[in-house]
Protein backbone atom coordinates (compact mmCIF):
# COMPACT_ATOMS: atom_id res chain seq x y z
CA UNK A 1 0.00 0.00 0.00
CA UNK A 2 2.94 2.25 0.15
CA UNK A 3 2.58 5.61 -1.93
CA UNK A 4 -1.50 5.01 -1.72
CA UNK A 5 -1.57 7.53 1.69
CA UNK A 6 0.37 10.38 -0.61
CA UNK A 7 -2.07 10.27 -3.54
CA UNK A 8 -3.11 13.28 -4.41
CA UNK A 9 -5.57 12.91 -6.47
CA UNK A 10 -8.47 9.93 -6.67
CA UNK A 11 -7.08 9.08 -10.07
CA UNK A 12 -3.36 9.11 -8.27
CA UNK A 13 -5.03 6.49 -6.01
CA UNK A 14 -6.86 4.38 -8.21
CA UNK A 15 -3.50 3.70 -10.59
CA UNK A 16 -1.40 3.17 -8.18
CA UNK A 17 -3.91 0.63 -6.95
CA UNK A 18 -4.41 -1.06 -10.04
CA UNK A 19 -0.54 -1.73 -10.30
CA UNK A 20 -0.74 -2.79 -6.80
CA UNK A 21 -3.15 -5.33 -6.84
CA UNK A 22 -4.31 -6.19 -10.56
CA UNK A 23 -5.60 -9.81 -9.96
CA UNK A 24 -7.26 -8.52 -6.87
CA UNK A 25 -11.45 -8.80 -7.03
CA UNK A 26 -12.66 -5.03 -6.76
CA UNK A 27 -16.30 -5.31 -7.33
CA UNK A 28 -18.49 -8.15 -7.24
CA UNK A 29 -21.56 -8.36 -8.31
CA UNK A 30 -24.67 -10.36 -9.54
CA UNK A 31 -22.25 -13.20 -8.79
CA UNK A 32 -19.52 -11.81 -11.14
CA UNK A 33 -15.71 -11.47 -10.32
CA UNK A 34 -14.53 -8.42 -11.66
CA UNK A 35 -10.80 -7.52 -10.67
CA UNK A 36 -8.75 -3.88 -10.16
CA UNK A 37 -7.47 -4.54 -13.86
CA UNK A 38 -10.46 -5.32 -15.49
CA UNK A 39 -12.11 -2.28 -14.02
CA UNK A 40 -9.17 -0.55 -15.00
CA UNK A 41 -9.86 -1.89 -18.73
CA UNK A 42 -13.65 -1.01 -19.18
CA UNK A 43 -13.30 2.19 -17.67
CA UNK A 44 -10.41 3.27 -20.22
CA UNK A 45 -13.25 1.61 -22.92
CA UNK A 46 -15.98 4.00 -21.57
CA UNK A 47 -13.44 6.92 -21.25
CA UNK A 48 -13.25 6.96 -25.11
CA UNK A 49 -16.78 6.52 -25.26
CA UNK A 50 -17.04 9.57 -22.84
CA UNK A 51 -14.49 11.81 -25.07
CA UNK A 52 -16.44 11.28 -28.33
CA UNK A 53 -18.82 14.02 -26.91
CA UNK A 54 -15.80 16.32 -26.45
CA UNK A 55 -15.53 16.31 -22.64
CA UNK A 56 -12.76 17.63 -21.50
CA UNK A 57 -10.96 18.05 -17.69
CA UNK A 58 -12.65 19.62 -15.29
CA UNK A 59 -16.04 19.41 -16.91
CA UNK A 60 -19.41 18.25 -14.75
CA UNK A 61 -20.46 14.82 -15.57
CA UNK A 62 -24.13 14.26 -14.14
CA UNK A 63 -24.84 10.29 -13.63
CA UNK A 64 -28.04 8.81 -13.18
CA UNK A 65 -28.02 5.05 -12.69
CA UNK A 66 -28.75 2.16 -10.45
CA UNK A 67 -26.01 0.65 -7.77
CA UNK A 68 -24.56 -1.67 -10.51
CA UNK A 69 -21.20 -2.22 -12.62
CA UNK A 70 -22.02 0.23 -15.27
CA UNK A 71 -21.91 2.97 -12.68
CA UNK A 72 -18.60 1.95 -10.95
CA UNK A 73 -17.03 2.21 -14.28
CA UNK A 74 -18.54 5.24 -15.50
CA UNK A 75 -17.68 7.22 -12.27
CA UNK A 76 -13.62 5.43 -12.54
CA UNK A 77 -13.86 6.57 -16.45
CA UNK A 78 -14.87 10.18 -15.22
CA UNK A 79 -11.94 10.01 -12.51
CA UNK A 80 -9.52 9.14 -15.56
CA UNK A 81 -10.41 11.72 -17.41
CA UNK A 82 -10.56 14.36 -14.95
CA UNK A 83 -14.15 15.29 -15.06
CA UNK A 84 -15.76 16.63 -12.03
CA UNK A 85 -18.82 13.38 -11.15
CA UNK A 86 -22.11 14.73 -10.00
CA UNK A 87 -24.04 11.30 -9.32
CA UNK A 88 -27.77 11.50 -9.42
CA UNK A 89 -29.90 10.01 -6.87
CA UNK A 90 -32.52 7.77 -8.84
CA UNK A 91 -35.46 8.63 -6.74
CA UNK A 92 -35.01 12.15 -7.44
CA UNK A 93 -38.49 13.94 -9.55
CA UNK A 94 -38.71 15.55 -12.74
CA UNK A 95 -38.73 19.13 -10.74
CA UNK A 96 -35.30 17.90 -8.89
CA UNK A 97 -33.93 17.23 -11.90
CA UNK A 98 -34.40 19.97 -13.80
CA UNK A 99 -33.66 21.77 -10.73
CA UNK A 100 -29.99 20.22 -10.65
CA UNK A 101 -29.43 20.68 -14.71
CA UNK A 102 -30.28 24.63 -14.56
CA UNK A 103 -28.24 25.15 -11.54
CA UNK A 104 -25.12 22.91 -12.13
CA UNK A 105 -25.05 23.38 -16.09
CA UNK A 106 -23.59 19.45 -16.55
CA UNK A 107 -21.30 19.34 -19.59
CA UNK A 108 -22.34 16.14 -19.94
CA UNK A 109 -25.34 13.77 -18.78
CA UNK A 110 -25.47 9.97 -19.15
CA UNK A 111 -29.40 8.27 -17.99
CA UNK A 112 -29.65 4.91 -17.29
CA UNK A 113 -32.99 3.69 -18.53
CA UNK A 114 -35.84 3.96 -15.99
CA UNK A 115 -33.40 3.63 -12.89
CA UNK A 116 -36.42 2.90 -10.15
CA UNK A 117 -38.69 1.67 -12.74
CA UNK A 118 -39.14 5.34 -14.33
CA UNK A 119 -37.42 7.73 -16.71
CA UNK A 120 -37.06 11.06 -15.34
CA UNK A 121 -33.98 12.44 -17.55
CA UNK A 122 -33.68 9.36 -20.57
CA UNK A 123 -36.71 9.82 -22.66
CA UNK A 124 -36.77 13.72 -22.49
CA UNK A 125 -35.02 15.80 -24.68
CA UNK A 126 -33.16 18.86 -22.86
CA UNK A 127 -32.53 22.05 -24.13
CA UNK A 128 -29.10 23.33 -24.84
CA UNK A 129 -28.27 19.44 -24.74
CA UNK A 130 -27.69 17.47 -27.90
CA UNK A 131 -27.93 13.84 -27.47
CA UNK A 132 -27.35 10.10 -28.67
CA UNK A 133 -28.11 6.59 -27.70
CA UNK A 134 -24.89 4.74 -26.43
CA UNK A 135 -26.36 1.20 -25.78
CA UNK A 136 -28.91 1.25 -23.41
CA UNK A 137 -27.59 4.48 -22.22
CA UNK A 138 -28.63 8.31 -22.95
CA UNK A 139 -26.21 10.31 -23.27
CA UNK A 140 -27.00 14.39 -23.23
CA UNK A 141 -24.00 16.95 -24.00
CA UNK A 142 -23.31 20.56 -24.50
CA UNK A 143 -21.73 22.46 -27.18
CA UNK A 144 -19.65 25.25 -25.18
CA UNK A 145 -17.51 24.45 -22.62
CA UNK A 146 -17.95 27.40 -20.17
CA UNK A 147 -16.52 26.92 -17.43
CA UNK A 148 -19.21 26.90 -14.75
CA UNK A 149 -16.54 25.71 -11.69
CA UNK A 150 -12.55 26.58 -10.61
CA UNK A 151 -10.58 24.50 -11.64
CA UNK A 152 -7.32 24.78 -9.74
CA UNK A 153 -4.08 23.29 -10.92
CA UNK A 154 -2.50 21.66 -7.80
CA UNK A 155 -4.94 17.77 -8.24
CA UNK A 156 -5.55 17.80 -5.04
CA UNK A 157 -7.16 20.94 -4.35
CA UNK A 158 -9.24 20.12 -7.93
CA UNK A 159 -12.69 19.21 -7.43
CA UNK A 160 -13.68 15.49 -7.98
CA UNK A 161 -16.96 14.76 -6.91
CA UNK A 162 -20.55 17.10 -6.23
CA UNK A 163 -23.01 14.98 -4.68
CA UNK A 164 -26.49 16.65 -3.70
CA UNK A 165 -27.91 17.45 -0.47
CA UNK A 166 -31.38 18.36 -0.06
CA UNK A 167 -32.54 21.71 0.81
CA UNK A 168 -35.31 23.56 2.46
CA UNK A 169 -36.81 24.15 -0.52
CA UNK A 170 -36.08 21.02 -1.88
CA UNK A 171 -33.63 21.81 -4.96
CA UNK A 172 -30.71 19.92 -4.40
CA UNK A 173 -27.56 22.01 -3.08
CA UNK A 174 -24.18 20.90 -4.85
CA UNK A 175 -21.76 19.86 -2.32
CA UNK A 176 -18.23 20.30 -3.51
CA UNK A 177 -15.21 17.82 -2.61
CA UNK A 178 -12.29 17.67 -3.57
CA UNK A 179 -9.82 14.99 -4.61
CA UNK A 180 -8.08 16.03 -0.79
CA UNK A 181 -11.73 16.39 0.92
CA UNK A 182 -12.44 12.70 -0.49
CA UNK A 183 -8.69 11.50 0.23
CA UNK A 184 -8.51 12.40 3.44
CA UNK A 185 -11.76 11.50 4.60
CA UNK A 186 -11.26 7.74 3.31
CA UNK A 187 -7.42 7.69 4.82
CA UNK A 188 -9.47 8.31 8.30
CA UNK A 189 -12.58 6.69 7.44
CA UNK A 190 -10.01 2.89 6.93
CA UNK A 191 -7.94 3.51 9.93
CA UNK A 192 -10.63 4.24 12.27
CA UNK A 193 -12.66 0.93 11.74
CA UNK A 194 -9.14 -0.56 10.95
CA UNK A 195 -10.30 -1.82 6.64
CA UNK A 196 -7.55 -3.29 5.27
CA UNK A 197 -6.96 -5.62 1.62
CA UNK A 198 -8.13 -8.55 3.81
CA UNK A 199 -11.89 -6.78 3.93
CA UNK A 200 -14.62 -7.41 1.74
CA UNK A 201 -17.70 -4.30 2.40
CA UNK A 202 -21.04 -5.13 1.23
CA UNK A 203 -22.76 -2.28 -0.40
CA UNK A 204 -26.69 -1.59 -0.37
CA UNK A 205 -26.33 1.92 -0.80
CA UNK A 206 -25.96 3.86 -3.96
CA UNK A 207 -22.83 5.49 -5.18
CA UNK A 208 -25.19 8.83 -5.42
CA UNK A 209 -24.75 8.86 -1.35
CA UNK A 210 -21.78 9.78 0.46
CA UNK A 211 -21.62 6.04 1.69
CA UNK A 212 -21.88 4.93 -1.22
CA UNK A 213 -19.36 7.19 -2.92
CA UNK A 214 -16.64 7.70 -0.21
CA UNK A 215 -17.39 4.17 1.94
CA UNK A 216 -17.83 1.72 -0.98
CA UNK A 217 -15.47 3.40 -3.59
CA UNK A 218 -13.45 5.46 -2.17
CA UNK A 219 -12.07 3.13 0.84
CA UNK A 220 -12.38 -0.08 -1.17
CA UNK A 221 -9.78 1.73 -3.14
CA UNK A 222 -7.47 2.98 -0.74
CA UNK A 223 -7.34 -0.02 1.22
CA UNK A 224 -7.42 -2.51 -1.76
CA UNK A 225 -10.28 -4.54 -0.61
CA UNK A 226 -13.33 -5.79 -2.35
CA UNK A 227 -16.83 -4.51 -2.48
CA UNK A 228 -19.95 -6.53 -3.06
CA UNK A 229 -22.83 -3.84 -4.45
CA UNK A 230 -26.29 -4.44 -5.15
CA UNK A 231 -28.59 -2.96 -7.52
CA UNK A 232 -31.44 -2.99 -5.62
CA UNK A 233 -31.74 -3.36 -2.05
CA UNK A 234 -33.38 -6.36 -0.16
CA UNK A 235 -32.76 -7.94 2.88
CA UNK A 236 -33.15 -11.17 2.13
CA UNK A 237 -30.29 -10.59 -0.89
CA UNK A 238 -28.05 -9.43 1.30
CA UNK A 239 -28.73 -12.46 3.91
CA UNK A 240 -27.61 -14.30 0.62
CA UNK A 241 -24.51 -12.22 -0.17
CA UNK A 242 -23.37 -12.42 3.73
CA UNK A 243 -23.84 -15.70 3.75
CA UNK A 244 -22.02 -16.76 0.25
CA UNK A 245 -18.85 -14.41 0.51
CA UNK A 246 -16.71 -13.46 3.21
CA UNK A 247 -18.17 -10.06 3.96
CA UNK A 248 -16.62 -8.82 6.90
CA UNK A 249 -18.55 -5.26 7.56
CA UNK A 250 -21.24 -3.40 6.39
CA UNK A 251 -21.82 0.65 6.38
CA UNK A 252 -25.38 1.85 5.47
CA UNK A 253 -27.99 3.70 7.10
CA UNK A 254 -29.47 2.64 10.31
CA UNK A 255 -32.57 0.92 8.47
CA UNK A 256 -30.09 -1.42 6.34
CA UNK A 257 -28.22 -2.20 9.97
CA UNK A 258 -31.77 -3.43 11.00
CA UNK A 259 -32.52 -5.72 8.79
CA UNK A 260 -29.03 -7.42 9.53
CA UNK A 261 -29.55 -7.75 13.14
CA UNK A 262 -33.23 -8.53 13.63
CA UNK A 263 -33.86 -10.22 10.54
CA UNK A 264 -30.64 -12.24 9.42
CA UNK A 265 -30.07 -15.75 11.16
CA UNK A 266 -26.59 -16.43 9.62
CA UNK A 267 -23.82 -13.35 9.91
CA UNK A 268 -21.16 -15.39 8.30
CA UNK A 269 -17.83 -13.39 8.70
CA UNK A 270 -19.26 -9.80 10.07
CA UNK A 271 -16.85 -8.27 12.05
CA UNK A 272 -18.55 -5.11 12.51
CA UNK A 273 -21.60 -3.17 11.60
CA UNK A 274 -21.04 0.76 10.74
CA UNK A 275 -24.45 3.12 10.92
CA UNK A 276 -24.25 6.25 9.35
CA UNK A 277 -27.16 8.86 8.71
CA UNK A 278 -28.73 8.94 12.20
CA UNK A 279 -28.45 8.62 16.01
CA UNK A 280 -28.64 4.56 17.06
CA UNK A 281 -31.53 3.59 18.39
CA UNK A 282 -31.09 1.54 21.86
CA UNK A 283 -33.38 -1.24 20.54
CA UNK A 284 -30.61 -1.67 17.87
CA UNK A 285 -27.67 -1.77 20.20
CA UNK A 286 -29.67 -3.91 22.43
CA UNK A 287 -30.07 -6.46 19.08
CA UNK A 288 -26.41 -5.72 18.89
CA UNK A 289 -25.21 -7.24 22.13
CA UNK A 290 -27.56 -10.38 21.79
CA UNK A 291 -25.80 -11.03 18.40
CA UNK A 292 -22.69 -10.12 19.69
CA UNK A 293 -21.96 -7.83 16.84
CA UNK A 294 -20.38 -4.60 17.36
CA UNK A 295 -22.63 -1.51 15.57
CA UNK A 296 -20.36 1.63 15.43
CA UNK A 297 -21.74 4.74 14.85
CA UNK A 298 -19.91 7.18 11.94
CA UNK A 299 -20.98 10.17 12.35
CA UNK A 300 -20.85 12.97 9.23
CA UNK A 301 -22.49 15.29 7.11
CA UNK A 302 -22.54 15.43 3.42
CA UNK A 303 -20.10 17.70 3.41
CA UNK A 304 -17.84 16.33 5.74
CA UNK A 305 -18.08 12.60 5.65
CA UNK A 306 -17.00 11.59 7.93
CA UNK A 307 -16.33 13.74 10.77
CA UNK A 308 -16.44 11.47 13.79
CA UNK A 309 -16.64 7.47 15.17
CA UNK A 310 -17.36 5.21 17.82
CA UNK A 311 -14.12 3.84 18.88
CA UNK A 312 -13.76 0.21 19.20
CA UNK A 313 -12.09 -0.02 23.02
CA UNK A 314 -15.08 2.57 24.12
CA UNK A 315 -17.77 0.35 22.66
CA UNK A 316 -16.72 -3.38 24.29
CA UNK A 317 -15.85 -1.23 27.40
CA UNK A 318 -19.81 0.09 27.53
CA UNK A 319 -21.14 -3.57 26.40
CA UNK A 320 -22.64 -2.09 23.34
CA UNK A 321 -24.46 0.80 25.00
CA UNK A 322 -21.90 3.20 23.62
CA UNK A 323 -22.71 5.66 21.19
CA UNK A 324 -20.43 8.89 21.55
CA UNK A 325 -18.11 9.82 19.22
CA UNK A 326 -14.18 11.05 18.90
CA UNK A 327 -12.78 13.16 15.95
CA UNK A 328 -11.29 10.80 12.72
CA UNK A 329 -7.34 11.24 12.11
CA UNK A 330 -7.04 15.00 11.20
CA UNK A 331 -10.44 16.64 12.21
CA UNK A 332 -10.62 18.78 15.35
CA UNK A 333 -14.42 19.12 16.63
CA UNK A 334 -15.97 22.01 18.99
CA UNK A 335 -18.96 22.87 21.24
CA UNK A 336 -20.61 26.21 20.87
CA UNK A 337 -23.28 27.93 22.88
CA UNK A 338 -25.58 30.32 21.81
CA UNK A 339 -23.38 33.04 23.01
CA UNK A 340 -20.45 31.66 20.19
CA UNK A 341 -18.43 30.68 23.26
CA UNK A 342 -16.76 27.09 23.48
CA UNK A 343 -18.03 24.35 25.53
CA UNK A 344 -15.72 21.86 27.49
CA UNK A 345 -18.05 20.72 30.41
CA UNK A 346 -19.67 17.29 30.17
CA UNK A 347 -23.71 17.81 29.79
CA UNK A 348 -24.05 20.92 28.61
CA UNK A 349 -25.31 21.58 24.97
CA UNK A 350 -24.29 23.20 22.16
CA UNK A 351 -24.01 23.27 18.48
CA UNK A 352 -21.25 21.20 16.46
CA UNK A 353 -18.33 22.61 14.62
CA UNK A 354 -15.63 20.99 12.58
CA UNK A 355 -12.42 21.83 11.24
CA UNK A 356 -9.98 19.80 9.04
CA UNK A 357 -8.74 18.31 5.33
CA UNK A 358 -12.27 16.70 4.98
CA UNK A 359 -14.23 19.71 5.08
CA UNK A 360 -16.10 20.58 1.41
CA UNK A 361 -14.88 23.04 -0.82
CA UNK A 362 -18.35 24.93 -1.51
CA UNK A 363 -22.37 24.41 -2.36
CA UNK A 364 -22.15 24.68 -6.12
CA UNK A 365 -22.62 28.46 -7.66
CA UNK A 366 -24.09 29.41 -3.85
CA UNK A 367 -21.22 31.37 -2.58
CA UNK A 368 -23.34 33.40 0.32
CA UNK A 369 -24.56 29.93 1.17
CA UNK A 370 -21.12 28.73 1.75
CA UNK A 371 -20.01 31.49 3.80
CA UNK A 372 -23.21 31.12 5.69
CA UNK A 373 -22.15 27.64 6.64
CA UNK A 374 -19.15 28.53 8.49
CA UNK A 375 -17.85 30.21 11.65
CA UNK A 376 -14.37 31.07 10.44
CA UNK A 377 -12.52 27.82 9.78
CA UNK A 378 -15.20 26.22 11.72
CA UNK A 379 -18.00 24.48 9.50
CA UNK A 380 -21.22 24.58 11.27
CA UNK A 381 -22.86 21.40 11.25
CA UNK A 382 -26.51 22.35 12.34
CA UNK A 383 -26.60 19.53 14.30
CA UNK A 384 -26.54 19.86 18.61
CA UNK A 385 -24.76 17.72 20.65
CA UNK A 386 -22.89 17.61 24.25
CA UNK A 387 -20.05 15.61 25.72
CA UNK A 388 -20.10 12.87 27.95
CA UNK A 389 -18.43 12.15 31.31
CA UNK A 390 -15.99 10.42 29.31
CA UNK A 391 -15.60 13.17 27.11
CA UNK A 392 -17.09 11.54 24.01
CA UNK A 393 -19.26 13.78 22.13
CA UNK A 394 -23.02 12.54 22.04
CA UNK A 395 -25.12 13.81 19.04
CA UNK A 396 -28.24 14.66 20.41
CA UNK A 397 -30.14 16.40 17.14
CA UNK A 398 -30.58 18.39 14.29
CA UNK A 399 -31.59 21.93 14.58
CA UNK A 400 -32.76 22.25 10.48
CA UNK A 401 -36.45 21.43 10.27
CA UNK A 402 -35.14 17.89 7.90
CA UNK A 403 -36.84 14.39 8.64
CA UNK A 404 -34.09 11.51 8.44
CA UNK A 405 -36.39 8.69 7.17
CA UNK A 406 -33.58 5.29 6.58
CA UNK A 407 -31.12 7.96 6.13
CA UNK A 408 -32.64 10.33 3.49
CA UNK A 409 -32.75 13.55 4.87
CA UNK A 410 -36.46 15.18 3.71
CA UNK A 411 -37.26 18.65 3.99
CA UNK A 412 -40.38 18.85 6.23
CA UNK A 413 -41.48 22.37 4.74
CA UNK A 414 -41.03 20.58 0.78
CA UNK A 415 -43.52 17.63 2.38
CA UNK A 416 -45.44 20.76 3.92
CA UNK A 417 -45.82 22.44 0.22
CA UNK A 418 -46.69 19.35 -1.55
CA UNK A 419 -49.54 18.46 0.78
CA UNK A 420 -50.92 21.91 1.12
CA UNK A 421 -51.36 21.78 -2.86
CA UNK A 422 -53.61 19.15 -2.39
CA UNK A 423 -57.72 19.43 -2.93
CA UNK A 424 -59.32 20.69 0.85
CA UNK A 425 -56.13 21.13 2.60
CA UNK A 426 -55.84 24.78 4.40
CA UNK A 427 -52.64 24.44 6.68
CA UNK A 428 -50.47 21.67 7.51
CA UNK A 429 -47.63 21.64 9.58
CA UNK A 430 -45.11 17.98 8.92
CA UNK A 431 -42.18 16.45 11.34
CA UNK A 432 -40.78 13.10 11.55
CA UNK A 433 -41.88 10.94 14.29
CA UNK A 434 -39.92 7.82 15.57
CA UNK A 435 -39.58 4.92 14.00
CA UNK A 436 -37.40 1.47 15.17
CA UNK A 437 -36.12 0.19 11.79
CA UNK A 438 -36.62 3.97 9.58
CA UNK A 439 -35.20 6.15 12.15
CA UNK A 440 -38.30 8.13 11.69
CA UNK A 441 -41.40 8.20 9.40
CA UNK A 442 -42.90 11.22 7.56
CA UNK A 443 -46.52 12.81 9.95
CA UNK A 444 -48.73 15.27 9.11
CA UNK A 445 -50.87 17.13 11.01
CA UNK A 446 -53.96 18.71 8.69
CA UNK A 447 -56.49 21.54 8.42
CA UNK A 448 -59.32 21.56 6.24
CA UNK A 449 -60.19 24.14 3.94
CA UNK A 450 -64.71 22.07 4.40
CA UNK A 451 -64.38 19.80 7.96
CA UNK A 452 -67.69 18.43 6.33
CA UNK A 453 -65.77 16.45 3.59
CA UNK A 454 -64.55 13.27 4.35
CA UNK A 455 -60.42 13.36 4.28
CA UNK A 456 -58.36 10.57 5.72
CA UNK A 457 -53.92 8.84 4.63
CA UNK A 458 -55.66 6.65 1.21
CA UNK A 459 -57.49 10.05 0.14
CA UNK A 460 -54.28 12.56 0.53
CA UNK A 461 -52.06 9.64 -0.61
CA UNK A 462 -54.52 9.65 -3.96
CA UNK A 463 -54.12 13.14 -3.84
CA UNK A 464 -50.14 13.29 -4.28
CA UNK A 465 -50.21 10.06 -6.55
CA UNK A 466 -52.52 12.86 -9.22
CA UNK A 467 -50.29 15.58 -8.30
CA UNK A 468 -47.31 13.43 -9.46
CA UNK A 469 -45.55 13.68 -5.94
CA UNK A 470 -42.71 11.22 -5.16
CA UNK A 471 -43.87 8.47 -2.73
CA UNK A 472 -40.65 9.71 -0.16
CA UNK A 473 -42.38 12.92 0.26
CA UNK A 474 -46.25 11.22 1.19
CA UNK A 475 -46.92 11.41 4.72
CA UNK A 476 -47.29 7.93 6.52
CA UNK A 477 -49.91 9.31 9.20
CA UNK A 478 -51.96 12.32 9.37
CA UNK A 479 -54.24 13.92 12.23
CA UNK A 480 -56.75 15.97 11.43
CA UNK A 481 -56.81 19.37 13.42
CA UNK A 482 -59.53 22.39 13.98
CA UNK A 483 -56.08 24.87 13.47
CA UNK A 484 -52.44 24.51 14.05
CA UNK A 485 -50.87 25.86 17.32
CA UNK A 486 -49.54 29.74 16.19
CA UNK A 487 -46.84 31.92 17.63
CA UNK A 488 -48.02 36.38 17.15
CA UNK A 489 -45.57 36.05 14.18
CA UNK A 490 -47.70 32.99 12.48
CA UNK A 491 -45.36 30.39 13.18
CA UNK A 492 -46.15 26.99 13.56
CA UNK A 493 -45.53 26.12 17.42
CA UNK A 494 -44.22 22.15 16.50
CA UNK A 495 -42.73 21.62 20.13
CA UNK A 496 -46.69 21.82 20.46
CA UNK A 497 -47.21 19.34 18.01
CA UNK A 498 -44.51 16.85 18.68
CA UNK A 499 -46.20 16.48 22.34
CA UNK A 500 -49.02 15.45 20.43
CA UNK A 501 -47.65 13.23 18.21
CA UNK A 502 -45.68 11.38 20.51
CA UNK A 503 -48.73 10.84 23.02
CA UNK A 504 -50.61 9.81 19.94
CA UNK A 505 -48.17 7.00 18.91
CA UNK A 506 -48.05 6.09 22.87
CA UNK A 507 -51.16 5.32 22.89
CA UNK A 508 -51.73 2.82 19.63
Amino acid sequence: MAGIETAKSIKDAWDLRVQLSPEKTFVIYNDKSFSYEEVDNLAAQCAYLLQSTGLRRGDIVALQFESDIDDVVYILACIKLGAIINPINPHFDSTEIQNLISDFKPFLIVAQKAPRGRDTIYNDELAEYDSKKVGELKYYYRSDHASTIDFPADPADQPAVILNTSGTTGAPKGVVLTNENVLSAELAYNQAFKITDNDMIAMPSGFYHAIGFHHGIVSTILAGSTMVIMRHYRASYLAEIIKKYPVTYIDSVPTVIYDVLFNIDDLGHLRQLIVGGDKLKQSLLDQARKRRLPVYNCYGLTEAVPFAYTPADAFAKSDYTETGVIPVKGVAIRLIDIKGKEITQPGQKGTIEVKGKIIFKEYLHRPEKTRASFDGEWLNTGDYGHYSADHLLEIDGRNSDKIIRGGENISAKVVEEKVKECQNIADAAVMGYPDDRLGQRIGAFIVLKDKGQKMNKDLLLANLSENDVDKKLWPEIIWIMDALPKTANGKTKKYLLKEKMLESIGNE
